[in-house]
């Protein structure tokens, strides 16, 4: 169903809101073709020295609340503010940001730094097997969501008592980081040889344990809730965790997400994470009584206390 737009909403007023982000003062020109993603729509401007910037505008957001849709744009600003204190440097720099809505585009907006690339394509078949790997070597970030059905007080107390059988104690102490939210192939830029570009739409990002931050990318997760994955997924992992563990003499980080992914019932604790942040993963897990369905149960035994 398309968008209903405001009847405020300004976009040919873009180029001279941004103007006033840059030190010269400078009116872009802007795209004519813009970008729908979940909660924002993003318009491309271009200055005459060739930068160009993303204007993120959240027209798809589902409330009536003013408040709320500010909100939602302070919380993305501040996890960009985040990342460019790191050196993680394919999230899009902040260049300004209006969280009013008598402004003269009618809205609030981000003003960031446009990233060149392409949605990354994530099938049995590509990337092409030689490009794979440079896909895969590059360090992203994270995962997560859900909906809102009838959870029992039972549910709650059985989820409560697997916590401790989930967590690596190891982790105990480890920092929090980043989580993107949701970092699907469409979220992640790649150039026409499959080197990574960027990785945009920071919406849904939030400051996490590492435990739930370093679970498996949206794209390497299993796709229904029935063990064991698929070949592919399989060999797709292996490539994943062999990357990591490269890492993982030098990089502390490496190290605990190739722990996070070392035992044998991961999936299970991957779910069981997201069900600590999704109310439609809790529900799930609830119903299939805490554990994931295996299609070969001859092969069930050695894969886990979680598994059957």
């Amino acid at each position: 169903m398309a968008p209903i737009l405001k009847p405020t909403f300004y976009p040919e007023n873009i180029p001279l809101a941004v103007s006033a982000f840059r030190p010269d003062g400078q009116v872009p020109v802007l795209n004519q073709q813009h970008f729908d993603g979940g909660q924002c729509r993003i318009f491309k401007v271009k200055f005459s020295d060739g930068e160009s910037w993303a204007v993120r505008i959240p027209l798809h957001l589902q409330t009536d609340s003013q408040d709320a849709i500010i909100n939602v744009l302070r919380d993305e600003q501040v996890v960009l503010q985040g990342i460019g204190k790191t050196t993680f440097t394919w999230a899009p720099k902040l260049h300004g940001s209006s969280f009013k809505f008598d402004n003269p585009v009618g809205f609030p907006f981000l003003a960031l730094s446009w990233i060149e690339g392409s949605p990354l394509t994530w099938t049995a078949d590509y990337p092409p097997r030689p490009y794979f790997s440079r896909v895969i070597d590059n360090k992203i970030t994270r995962v997560r969501n859900g909906r809102l059905p009838d959870i029992t007080e039972q549910d709650c107390l059985d989820q409560r008592s697997l916590l401790s059988r989930v967590l690596h104690p190891e982790l105990e102490n480890a920092p929090f980081a980043i989580d993107h939210g949701d970092l699907s192939p469409l979220n992640i830029l790649v150039d026409s040889d499959y080197n990574i570009t960027g990785v945009v739409d920071w919406g849904f990002a939030s400051m996490v344990p590492l435990q739930l931050a370093g679970r498996m990318p949206r794209f390497l997760q299993l796709s229904e809730l029935t063990l064991p994955p698929d070949v592919t997924l399989q060999e797709d992992r292996k490539t994943y965790i062999t990357s990591l563990e490269s890492q993982s003499s030098t990089s502390q980080v490496a190290f605990w997400i190739s722990l996070i992914h070392s035992p044998d019932d991961v999936d299970f604790r991957h779910c069981y994470l997201e069900s600590l942040i999704s109310k439609g993963m809790h529900f799930t897990l609830a119903r299939l009584g805490w554990k994931l369905p295996n299609r070969q149960r001859s092969k069930a035994a050695h894969r886990g206390s979680f598994l059957v």
